[in-house]
């Protein structure tokens, strides 16, 4: 593995560790390893803790990822008007949402209602499916992120950050088109908004990726949308059986042709089973006590082989998005708009993060950090001296996998202990996603810097010192070589935080 930044350590038998190795080992771990050992040992010891993590994990990232796309659409509605936006957004998101939209080619009607259910499940959607006569339909209350962001917040929030009815979860609401986020709401009537004026913005990336790219690659949509009436209505994504009988209204409304011929034969291949229609709106924590509960260890096998795939379903096309906005925003902007645009995501996606993790002690801290680096769909180690607590991963969490070469297509097992997620190449061809040329803070002053990792210094160092008063980690990035390894370095004791973590920031330490 090529050299870091910082030399390897060994960490050293001393009264300052906080944990041990075996603990920074189960912290590193991908929990379908977890699953995976507790199912071949028939060992339910660890199911409730495996459970738990699974429920962090779900929405960890995909929440964040959600407003941050949000406050990019607003800030490029307010400083460039709507047209822009509808080409920021079909230009990066084709690039975005391309590969994960052409992963449906080939797949027979079961298999693709699986990966449509898959994605709702890992997007916090409450569901159920249910077969009619011509079509398979989600009923979505609510549709995942897309309408959490638009309901107002509910009162159990306060408490919990989900509640459990049946074999559903209940996921937060956000508010997020009302004081004081104010996101934009979309107002004329376009494909973007499937012909419907006064359109939250986050249903354009929706609309575009389940119906307007997939007619466009495919020649039919991944599902076709029944919006909403109102933030509390609920929405149908519907899946049909014959795609020849997908409404032309569906084709006419986002703009677009109905092929005539040329549509996949569904009717000779497997159709979805009862109990697979039941189940796909059952969250995987839930299917994995339930198994537990009946000492069904075959199906806590099957459940650990997919739910890596599942982790990452909704988010990985998010954070790609994000990347390519951003890149529209610095190079028809500026870069000066890009920083601002960070900082604005900054005070909005990253303050609830700030306060969660204000008053913990680091020993608290990091077990949460390692969740949310699990949840982004990071290969890493965590090595602990009297100092520091290091975070080395290749790739570590979206920065790395967004900046190595494209040399991973799939989720692929490592090792009895680790597994590889996809990596996407987005600073090569043909994605070629924006390299910071003006050294600033968010770029440690270098040039050349991947745009989204600069995010990680505004956002986990800046932002953190504005707040707190240090950095959350420093995060050093292999500009020398996409593939080698990121190292987040955490400090034990905040007060050891050398001048040199605020300098490269442009910052001084405060008094």
């Amino acid at each position: 593995m090529p050299a870091s930044t910082y030399e390897r350590t060994t960490s050293p038998v001393s009264a300052a560790r906080l944990f041990s190795d075996d603990q920074l080992e189960q912290f590193a771990t991908p929990l379908s390893i977890h699953l995976e050992r507790a199912a071949n040992n028939q060992d339910p010891s660890a199911i409730d803790w495996i459970a738990d993590q699974m429920d962090m994990e779900c929405l960890a990232i995909y929440d964040s990822y959600l407003q941050w796309v949000a406050v990019l659409q607003t800030f490029i509605v307010e400083n460039s008007g709507e047209d822009c936006h509808d080409q920021a957004l079909r230009q990066m998101g084709e690039h975005a949402f391309r590969d994960f939209v052409m992963a449906y080619k080939g797949m027979d009607c079961r298999q693709h209602v699986d990966a449509l259910a898959r994605r709702m499940r890992s997007a916090g959607s409450t569901f159920k499916v249910e077969e009619l006569s011509d079509r398979y339909r989600f009923r979505l209350d609510p549709w995942g992120g897309v309408v959490r962001q638009w309901r107002s917040p509910t009162q159990w929030q306060s408490s919990s950050p989900r509640y459990r009815e049946g074999n559903r979860y209940v996921y937060p609401n956000y508010g997020g088109y009302s004081p004081p986020t104010n996101f934009s709401v979309l107002t004329a009537p376009r494909a973007l908004t499937r012909s419907k004026p006064n359109l939250p913005c986050f249903f354009a990336a929706e609309i575009y990726f389940l119906e307007i790219l997939p007619i466009e690659l495919l020649g039919y949509p991944i599902a076709v949308i029944t919006l909403p009436e109102s933030a509390d209505s609920e929405a149908f994504l519907d899946v049909f059986k014959n795609l020849e009988d997908i409404p032309e209204d569906v084709f006419h409304d986002v703009g677009l042709a109905k092929p005539r011929r040329g549509y996949p034969d569904w009717s000779a291949g497997a159709q979805p089973s009862p109990d697979e229609i039941d189940s796909y709106g059952i969250p995987l924590s839930i299917q994995v006590r339930n198994a537990a509960n009946t000492e069904n260890w075959s199906r806590m096998l099957q459940i650990s082989r997919f739910m890596d795939d599942e982790l990452v379903r909704a988010k990985d096309s998010l954070g790609i998005l994000i990347a390519g906005l951003l890149t529209w925003i610095a190079r028809h902007l500026g870069e000066d708009a890009a920083e601002t645009a960070l900082a604005r995501t900054a005070e909005i996606v990253m303050a609830p993060y700030v306060d969660a993790v204000r008053g913990l002690e680091i020993k608290d801290a990091i077990p949460l950090w390692a969740m949310v680096w699990r949840s982004h769909g990071s290969t890493f180690d965590i090595e602990e001296d009297d100092l520091t607590i290091k975070f080395r991963g290749r790739p570590l969490g979206a920065c790395g996998r967004m900046w190595a070469s494209r040399y991973q297509k799939d989720v692929g097992r490592l090792s009895d202990s680790r597994v590889r997620y996809p990596t996407f190449g987005c600073y090569d061809w043909p994605m070629y996603f924006h390299l910071m040329r003006e050294p600033r803070g968010i770029t440690y002053f270098k040039t050349d810097y991947p745009i989204y990792s600069a995010h990680s210094h505004m956002l986990h160092e800046i932002y953190a010192i504005q707040q707190v008063g240090h950095p959350l980690w420093s995060e050093h990035n292999p500009l020398h070589d996409r593939d080698a390894e990121i190292v987040h370095v955490h400090y034990k004791d905040p007060a050891n935080w050398p001048d040199e973590a605020y300098e490269r920031l442009g910052k001084k330490r405060p008094s």
